[in-house]
């Protein structure tokens, strides 16, 4: 081979090594920009996750605080259905609420329940709900349904279901 020539083949050697680099250069550096875009979707990911799981923690501290103060309260359960009866009409009474009837209703779930038919000024009604909720005693009202007396002004008739449970022993059946 002539120099020249030489000169040539060596020339178009280095320029294929020169391209080659260069070629290998772009494809590595899109690697590594697609797997910064990965790293950085990566990072954002993990800055939700940390955030939920911040929240989720938050969450639960608010819930063992709930809990711990929903344990400091002592539920009292009525002693039998004679003393429930009477808590519930002795309520009706205080608020000048005529009583019409007390009788044994239908409880849901292990409750045992009474139906309270009574009638009186509206006003005084509400504030019989009220002094149920803190009679001392649990007690769910499960219905209530009032109407308009016809002849007086201000006076509601009214039926109410309420329920409780009792100890074991002591529900008088």
């Amino acid at each position: 081979m002539k120099l020249p020539r030489k000169r040539l083949v060596i020339s178009l050697v280095i320029l294929l090594i020169f391209v080659l680099v260069l070629g290998g250069e772009a494809y590595f550096s899109k690697k590594v920009l697609a797997e910064r875009r990965t790293i950085d979707e990566m990072r954002r990911r993990e800055a939700v996750l940390n955030r939920d799981v911040l929240d989720k923690t938050r969450l639960i501290k608010a819930y063992k605080a709930a809990l711990s103060t929903i344990e400091q309260y002592k539920i009292n359960l009525p002693k039998d259905e004679v003393s429930f009866y009477s808590a519930v009409e002795r309520e009706l009474t205080k608020n000048g609420i005529k009583v019409n009837s007390i009788k044994p209703g239908k409880g849901s779930g292990g409750m045992r329940a009474v139906n309270v038919n009574f009638e009186g000024p509206y006003y005084a009604v509400l504030n019989v709900f009220a002094d149920w909720r803190s009679m001392g005693v649990a007690v769910r009202m499960t219905s209530a349904s009032l109407q308009k007396d016809a002849e007086l002004e201000g006076y509601v008739r009214g039926t109410v279901t309420l329920e409780s449970t009792f100890p074991k022993g002591g529900a008088g059946r």
